[in-house]
C-alpha cells in the first residue's frame, strides 16, 4: 500500500514539473486587441478616464506619425513617421528608432510575433521584420505592384494580408513566404483567426445588390469552406469569439436599407441572424460574449448613432442613442467601454459603462490631429499618436487617484 502511495506521489510530482516547465503559449500582437478582432482589452483591467495629456516625444522626424500605434509588452508601443522613421516608446520615452531607406515609409499597420518581432510593409513593397530592440531580422520584397495592402493579421504561425491585386499572402516569422493565392474578389480589408488557426475573410463586390461571400482558409492556403450571402454587402471584419463567427452586412429590401448581424459556427452554419433598420458599422465582443454594436446612417441633418448591447444569442440587453458618429469599434475594458467619435465636427473620446450609460466625454479636438486607433498599454493607458508633429495624447488618470486604496 505504501509502495502504491509513493508511486502516486512520484507521478503527481512528475506531472507538476512537466506542467510548470511547459512554456505558456504567447499571443501575437494585433490591432483591435487580438487576432480574433474582438476589441477586448479586459485582461489589462479598467481604462483610465481621468485626464487627457498632450506630451511631446523625442523623434528625429517632427512631421508627425502616420501609423496606428501597436502596443507591445511592458507599456511599450511602436509607430512610424512620415519620413520613414520606425520608433518604439515606453509611454512617452523613446527607446529606439530606425530609419528606412531614402523615400521609403510604412504603408501598413504594425503587427508583432509572440516574441515581439515587429512586422510591417513599406511603400517599396518590402516586408520588414525588426526585433523588439529595433534591429533588422530580415527584409523581403513581394514583387507585387499593388499600391495598397490590407490590415495585417498576426497569428502564432505567421502573418496574413492581401494586396490590391487580390493576392492573399502567408509569411512565416522567418521571412519565408509559405504560400500565396489569388482570391476571386477583394476582401473587406480586415480578417480574423479562428481558434484552430484557420483564417476567416469577407470577399465583397463592394456594391449593393450583389452576393458577397465569407470564406475559411486553412493554414496550408486551401479553402476549407465558403458561405454566400445573397444580395448582402458584407462590411468590416469577421469577429471570432470561442467557436462562433460574427459578420456584419446590409442589403436593400423593399427600397429600404436593412442591416444584419449574423452568427455562424465554425462550419459556416448560421446559428442566428438579427435584422436592424440601419447599417451596422462596428462590433466588439467581451470575454463573456457580450456584443456591443454601433449602427448609424449617414444623411442630411444631425447623425444619431445607436449602440446596442446583445447577448451571445442575439437578444438585445440594452441600447443607447447618441448624437455622434464613430470611427472605431467600442474598445472594451473591465467595467468601461469607449470609442472615438465625432460630435459637431469635433473629435471626442466617449466612454460608457458596460450597461451603455454615458460615463464621460473627453474632447480631443484641442490637441494636434490624432489617428483614431490607440495603443492600449499593459497598465490600461490609451496612447494616441499625432499626425501634426511628434506628439502623443495619453488618456490616463490623476496620479493622486492612482495612489488611493479604492
Amino acid at each position: 500500500m505504501k509502495y502504491c502511495y509513493n508511486n502516486l506521489l512520484n507521478l503527481f510530482f512528475l506531472f507538476f514539473l512537466l506542467s510548470c516547465s511547459k512554456e505558456k503559449q504567447l499571443e501575437p500582437f494585433n490591432l483591435f486587441g487580438n487576432s480574433s478582432r474582438t476589441s477586448s482589452y479586459e485582461k489589462y483591467g479598467r481604462f483610465w478616464t481621468g485626464v487627457a495629456l498632450l506630451e511631446k516625444v523625442n523623434c528625429s522626424d517632427t512631421t508627425g506619425f502616420i501609423t496606428f500605434p501597436l502596443s507591445l509588452k511592458n507599456n511599450t508601443f511602436v509607430t512610424s513617421s512620415a519620413e520613414g522613421f520606425v520608433a518604439c516608446f515606453e509611454h512617452s520615452n523613446l527607446l529606439w528608432e530606425r530609419k528606412l531607406e531614402p523615400k521609403e515609409y510604412v504603408i501598413s499597420n504594425f503587427v508583432a510575433s509572440p516574441k515581439e518581432d515587429i512586422i510591417f510593409i513599406s511603400n517599396f513593397s518590402n516586408v520588414y521584420s525588426l526585433s523588439k530592440q529595433g534591429e533588422l531580422n530580415w527584409k523581403i520584397n513581394l514583387n507585387d505592384t499593388s499600391k495598397f495592402f490590407s490590415i495585417l493579421l498576426a497569428t502564432k504561425d505567421g502573418i496574413y494580408f492581401t494586396s490590391s491585386s487580390n493576392f492573399l499572402y502567408c509569411i512565416g516569422y522567418n521571412g519565408i513566404t509559405k504560400w500565396k493565392i489569388r482570391l476571386p474578389l477583394p476582401t473587406t480589408n480586415y480578417f480574423a483567426e479562428a481558434n484552430d488557426g484557420k483564417i476567416i475573410l469577407n470577399l465583397t463586390h463592394d456594391m449593393l445588390g450583389m452576393t458577397d461571400t465569407v470564406i475559411c482558409i486553412d493554414t496550408s492556403g486551401k479553402i476549407f469552406w465558403k458561405k454566400f450571402f445573397e444580395k448582402v454587402r458584407l462590411v468590416r471584419t469577421p469577429i471570432l469569439w470561442k467557436s462562433k463567427i460574427f459578420l456584419l452586412g446590409y442589403k436593400e429590401q423593399e427600397k429600404d436599407i436593412v442591416g444584419f448581424v449574423y452568427c455562424l459556427d465554425t462550419l459556416a452554419n448560421v446559428l442566428w441572424s438579427k435584422e436592424f433598420g440601419i447599417i451596422p458599422r462596428f462590433l466588439s465582443i467581451s470575454g463573456e460574449g457580450e456584443l456591443f454594436l454601433i449602427l448609424y446612417n449617414l444623411g442630411l441633418g444631425e447623425t444619431i448613432s445607436t449602440i446596442y448591447k446583445l447577448n451571445e444569442k442575439g437578444n438585445i440587453v440594452s441600447k443607447q442613442f447618441i448624437t455622434s458618429t464613430f470611427s472605431t469599434p467600442l474598445f472594451i475594458s473591465q467595467q468601461i467601454i469607449g470609442a472615438i467619435g465625432y460630435t459637431k465636427g469635433n473629435t471626442v473620446m466617449i466612454f460608457f459603462g458596460k450597461d451603455l450609460t454615458l460615463w464621460k466625454t473627453i474632447d480631443l479636438s484641442k490637441y494636434p490631429s490624432v489617428l483614431s486607433i490607440p495603443a492600449v498599454l499593459d497598465d490600461c493607458t490609451m496612447i494616441f499618436v499625432s499626425t501634426s508633429g511628434n506628439y502623443i495624447v495619453k488618456i490616463d488618470e490623476n496620479p493622486i487617484i492612482k495612489l488611493l486604496p479604492w
